[in-house]
């Protein structure tokens, strides 16, 4: 039998077990202070709700590590297959991706995966462990934004880069103006042909929703100030310059007096190439390099929207899509930080503290009131919806 050593006396271990605050290092500690006051083995095991040949191997590494050996200890495990190097530069293939696109397989899967370690280093590994190694190397699944393939990757830099010019360049043409808004602006097609998202179910199952399948839509318009954590928006039948013109007027009156809006809308024909746009005094149209849409965080907003309150809905008619369009818009513009959180890219925010308007919010100044009103306009029927600021 192995002696227990004697550097601490039983009412000294009661105490380290009492502030102890693993459950199974109690059990041991108390334990071997019973053995100390001269209790049997077995009977100290028993006492505590161990088992003797744990209570014995727990003296073993007292005796070895005192206090600190009673801690349950790691399992180093098998060692990995691939060595660090080999996990870096399969994390590198698998970021670039497969070199034959065209021909080969679009995108890796777990088991092309596999067939490439194989292949690179001669090493079989299960899909489990390819799984492991993935999670290990931070590599998820991830859903692709689409990229346009006109796209031009130089130009988006360039327009990121130069933006604080520009804004600079409004500020010179507006001495008038106290400060420039920035502000962004585009437009969604809602419609019967509903986004189908994710909902909770049991593992196994194939969850269904309705979706009507028909061909009824509308297009909400909507433009976000991320400093000001507030939009505007409508919601029309068709896309028009009507249209647009309409929502110009409903962002310059929701643009602060004494402010100048530099407004950032992407190059549709019914926008700033549009020969009978009407452009409000108290802002400036910014336009996107073409086939750019990620540089627009209003793409966020109708991700947002949709996976959201307008996922999942039946529409039989166009005024029920309305309806949603108006009780999702309004459900977004109340809920305080989100429209920030959502368009606050940071070379669009530059410098721009909005911590003031933050301030504001909460102190009750600025309040948030959606309002509805119909507009006829060349025989479009418009529903707006104004947020305005007061």
């Amino acid at each position: 039998m192995v002696p227990v050593r004697q550097d601490k006396r039983p009412q000294e271990l009661r105490l380290l077990a009492k502030a102890a605050k693993d459950g199974k290092v109690v059990q041991r500690i108390l334990g071997i202070a019973l053995i100390l006051d001269g209790r049997g083995r077995s009977e100290a095991a028993s006492l505590v709700g161990l088992d003797p040949q744990n209570l014995a191997r727990a003296v073993q590494h007292y005796n070895a590590d005192g206090i600190a050996g009673l801690k349950d200890r790691t399992s180093p495990g098998r060692p990995p297959k691939l060595t660090p190097e080999q996990s870096a530069e399969l994390k590198r293939m698998i970021l670039a991706g497969p070199e034959d696109r065209d021909n080969g397989c679009p995108e890796y899967k777990v088991r092309h995966i596999v067939e490439l370690v194989k292949d690179k280093w001669g090493i079989c590994i299960s899909a489990e462990t390819a799984r492991t190694r993935l999670h290990a190397m931070n590599l998820v699944p991830l859903v692709c934004r689409p990229r346009h393939h006109e796209a031009d990757p130089v130009a988006q830099a360039a327009f990121k880069a130069n933006f604080p010019e520009v804004l600079a360049k409004i500020k010179s043409d507006h001495p008038e103006a106290k400060h420039i808004e920035v502000w962004v602006q585009d437009e969604s097609r809602v419609g019967q042909k509903g986004k189908v998202g994710r909902r909770w179910a049991e593992k196994g199952s194939n969850p269904t929703t309705v979706v009507h399948g028909g061909f009824k839509s509308v297009w909400l318009f909507g433009a976000f100030c991320a400093e000001r954590d507030v939009g505007a928006a409508l919601v029309a039948e068709s896309v028009s310059t009507a249209a647009m013109n309409a929502h110009l007027a409903i962002i310059a009156q929701t643009v602060l007096p004494h402010n100048h809006a530099a407004v950032v809308v992407d190059g549709a024909g019914f926008h700033a190439q549009s020969n009978e746009l009407v452009v409000p005094a108290n802002m400036t149209l910014v336009t996107l390099p073409a086939h750019s849409p990620e540089l627009n965080p209003a793409e966020g907003v109708w991700k947002f929207l949709k996976n959201g309150e307008l996922m999942h809905r039946l529409y039989r008619t166009v005024n029920e899509i309305i309806g949603r369009c108006c009780s999702a818009w309004n459900s977004l513009v109340h809920e305080i930080g989100r429209i920030r959180s959502l368009c606050s890219y940071p070379w669009l925010m530059g410098n721009r503290h909005p911590y003031d308007y933050i301030l504001q919010a909460f102190l009750g100044i600025v309040s948030f009131i959606p309002c509805q009103r119909w507009v006829e306009t060349s025989s479009v029927k418009l529903l707006i919806l104004l947020l305005s600021v007061s």
